[in-house]
């Protein structure tokens, strides 16, 4: 091996371990983002379903966004308090 590829070998690995550190770091926010997509579709599916039963139009919708969104961005904001850097 000469030299330069030495030092090409070296630096990729050095790469791969600053990737995997950053996934490792960014780990609690793609958790946090996930969440909160999660409750405001489910929650709004739930409401779509109550207004599909009960006939009420867009009373359940918009009541099961609203509950999502703050569940959501509760979570959001747990998740930011308790991982600082």
């Amino acid at each position: 091996m000469t030299e330069s590829e030495n030092r090409s070998g070296s630096d990729l690995g050095k790469s791969f371990a600053y990737f995997q550190k950053i996934l490792q770091q960014s780990g609690p926010a793609a958790s946090a983002s996930y969440g909160l997509l999660a409750s405001v579709l489910i929650f709004t599916f739930l409401g779509w379903y109550i207004d599909a039963y009960n006939g009420s139009s867009p009373i359940g919708v918009l009541s099961g966004l609203a509950i999502g969104l703050i569940l959501g961005f509760y979570h959001l904001l747990k998740t930011v308090r308790t991982h600082k850097p």
